[in-house]
């Protein structure tokens, strides 16, 4: 149930890109479009979004959304030997966070 809900408050947002995360098994968000679904194993949530965390500080400014999560999923595999971790990606453009100009006083 609460997978449906995700989905549809999801698709209320077509045109916007989308990072999602789940609990292993939630499938019908990987349909949504401009949707990056990451998928992992609850069991592991804690170290999961603990290095998802570090990885977005370290990398933010120079890696796009879907490299972030690849290098996510490598480290995963590397340091716990996660079996279920996946991304899906639905997405029109590669994304990234855009630093934000400072605004100089004159």
């Amino acid at each position: 149930m609460l997978e449906e809900r995700v989905v549809e408050k999801l698709a209320l947002i077509p045109d916007h890109t989308k990072l999602v995360f789940s609990p292993h098994g939630w499938k019908s968000i990987d349909e949504v479009p401009e949707t990056l679904h990451v998928s992992y194993d609850s069991r592991f949530a804690l170290p999961f979004f603990t290095q998802m965390i570090e990885i977005f500080n370290k990398r933010w400014q120079t890696l796009d959304v879907i490299s972030m999560m690849q290098e996510l999923k490598r480290s995963a595999v590397k340091d716990y030997n996660w079996c279920f971790f996946s991304i899906k990606d639905r997405l029109s453009s590669l994304p990234t966070f855009q630093k934000k100009e400072e605004e100089h006083s004159s």
